[in-house]
């Protein structure tokens, strides 16, 4: 089902500061490169437009993201996707069971539920739970609450306590959840996150209580970040490019910044190997030279992957390297860097 998405009455300054900060952003940066990102990003020349022309017109794009293609290509919420969903029962049912599997996989993959067996059919099958009684389950084994905070109206996803879980809020949950784990096990005090969507992951991994988080991003997704995140987890939670750091705020800066961030751990889900092979050499490297542990989700369908990066560079890297239990053809690889 469809968000109604939230009255917002109060949310001049954020605006305003989100148009600084990618104003600020975008003239520290250069090109994407070689990356299907160029191509993305020139599609949405309306929104850098609004971005720049004034508070108002920012705010429109920024409140509604829905009404243009302003998430295309890091998260679920867009115009033609809304309207194909709104005009098909078979596409709701789909969705719907999408979004329905990856809660079961992410169950699975937090020990909340078990895992079948086909090769035992006869012994003790999983319990058959609903998407929210899973959901109650999972939120036992992860360090925060399981909420789904929904600023916009047409987020499409499962009903629960009233918000609506979609499938990518459902992979940063299980993201979250890992990054604190290996945060807490390995003594990693600050996190960096390189290309991080929408900020879901920055929310539930702020939510367990890593308040020393800062996420990396080209200016036009830093910008949807910094109004979700501060419409979520408030504004007084959110630093922006070219504001004094504040203690306890998640940072969000352009790629040009990087060196201002602390990152005893490096994360990256689903991003690094769509970037110009240079940028994310780049990325790696900064990875391996400041950081305790490197955790990537990632495909390995383009022309270079995440792995021969790190073995070009480090090849005795330690390296634990398995299938994504929640994201089909997704490689998860953890680098024990020092």
């Amino acid at each position: 089902m469809f968000s109604k998405g939230q009255v917002v009455t109060d949310d001049a300054d954020l605006v305003r500061r989100v148009r600084a900060a990618y104003a600020a952003s975008m003239s520290s940066f250069g090109d994407l490169g070689d990356s299907q990102w160029a191509t993305l990003t020139g599609w949405k020349a309306p929104i850098h437009e609004a971005l720049l022309s004034g508070d108002e017109e920012a705010a429109a794009v920024l409140r509604d993201p829905g009404a243009s293609n302003f998430f295309v290509g890091f998260d679920v919420l867009d115009k033609e996707r809304t309207e194909r969903l709104s005009a098909s029962k078979e596409a709701i049912q789909y969705e719907t069971a999408v979004v329905d599997y990856a809660i079961k996989l992410v169950a699975v993959a937090t020990g909340a539920a078990r895992i079948n067996n086909p090769e035992a059919p006869d012994h003790r099958p999983p319990e058959q739970r609903s998407a929210a009684e899973s959901l109650d389950e999972i939120e036992k084994y992860v360090p925060f609450l399981v909420e789904f905070p929904n600023p916009f109206k047409d987020e499409f996803g499962i009903e629960y306590e009233g918000e609506y879980a979609s499938v990518r809020a459902i992979f940063a949950i299980y993201q979250a959840y890992k990054t604190a784990l290996l945060a807490k096990s390995l003594g990693c005090n600050s996190v960096l996150e390189i290309g991080a969507g929408l900020g879901r992951s920055a929310f539930y991994s702020y939510k367990a209580g890593i308040k020393n988080y800062t996420i990396i991003d080209i200016p036009l997704t830093s910008a949807a970040q910094a109004y979700f995140l501060g419409r979520t987890l408030g504004e007084d939670r959110i630093s922006l490019y070219g504001e004094e750091p504040r203690a306890g705020a998640i940072r969000i800066l352009p790629p040009a910044a990087i060196g201002e961030a602390a990152c005893d751990m490096t994360v990256n889900v689903d991003s690094l190997t769509e970037m110009d092979r240079g940028v994310a050499e780049g990325y790696i490297a900064h990875a391996l030279d400041k950081s305790k542990v490197l955790f990537s989700i990632n495909h390995e369908v383009n022309s270079f992957t995440v792995n021969e990066i790190i073995r070009s560079r480090r090849p005795d890297a330690k390296i634990f390297r398995n299938g994504s239990p929640v994201r089909a053809g997704y490689m998860e690889e953890i680098v024990f860097i020092r």
